[in-house]
């Protein structure tokens, strides 16, 4: 008669194995302002560990305000004011133990989110820039941008991709908050970005911005405020920003081999 014991241990190996194939193992970062963070300048927050730091532009212009956030919490807010002809960055640079995993600029996958909002009606230009989201690495000089989404005074949504731009209107409503998100493939050199689930772009390997193929140990995501002293100027709010490094496939599909080993070795035994 089949040992109970041993088809218990069967069923176990077999869901390890299924497990290890579906769903692979990834650490997120999710910043929402609120653990670590006081009210004004976002330059030195959180209080401990990895910080954001003034990276571009001379003058502060995004500021941690309460009662923004999603959930009525807060979040960070562009003042809609700014000084110089430049965006005005500030940026987070992950580490390994951030992320769980290592990140490594010429095999990892980045997925991202973050929560935006207008709170200033929108304008009409297309070309000028009120928020800027990039994720990058920084082994090169001044880092390696792989993905930059800007959204323009007229709420257009803009992915810039190298020498051209892709582009999208219709998307953000004043007042209420949009998810915006997407994966960046460092292995395939491409990404995507949708907005509240549904895709917008997608890009085409060798039309993007600069991806940085050596290993570093440093993803970084950068947020930006225009600046300059006749620039369309809006004011925005944001949360929710996550960062999430998955292993590279070698790792979960090692993982995988240990569970159909031990699959086969338990059947053997149960022979």
């Amino acid at each position: 008669m089949p040992n109970p014991m041993n088809s218990s241990r069967l069923t176990s190996l077999a869901t390890l194995a299924l497990v290890a194939f579906a769903a692979p193992l990834a650490s997120a970062i999710t910043i929402d302002f609120d653990s670590g963070y006081t009210t004004g300048t976002l330059d030195g927050k959180p209080t401990s560990g990895t910080q954001w730091a003034l990276v571009n532009g001379g003058t502060n212009v995004v500021n941690v305000t309460a009662a923004i956030g999603t959930s009525a919490s807060q979040g960070i807010a562009g003042t809609g004011t700014g000084a110089g002809s430049n965006f005005v960055y500030y940026g987070f640079n992950t580490t390994n133990t951030d992320l769980g995993t290592t990140f490594d600029a010429s095999a990892s996958v980045v997925d991202y989110s973050f929560d935006w909002r207008a709170t200033q009606a929108f304008g009409t230009s297309n070309a000028q820039s009120i928020f800027a989201f990039t994720v990058g690495s920084s082994t090169a000089t001044g880092g390696s941008a792989a993905l930059r989404l800007d959204i323009r005074s007229s709420g257009r949504l803009i992915a810039l991709n190298g020498a051209t731009n892709q582009a999208a209107d219709g998307l953000f409503t004043l007042g209420t908050y949009a998810t915006v998100s997407g994966q960046v493939n460092y292995e395939t050199n491409t990404y995507t970005v949708f907005v509240n689930g549904v895709q917008q772009f997608t890009s085409i390997t060798g039309g993007n911005l600069a991806f940085n193929n050596a290993a570093s140990d440093n993803a970084f995501i950068r947020v930006g405020n225009l600046g300059g002293a006749t620039a369309d100027y809006r004011t925005w709010n944001a949360d929710n920003i996550t960062v999430t490094a998955i292993p590279e496939p070698s790792t979960f599909a090692a993982l995988a081999g240990l569970g159909v080993l031990g699959l086969a070795a338990a059947r053997r035994r149960r022979a």
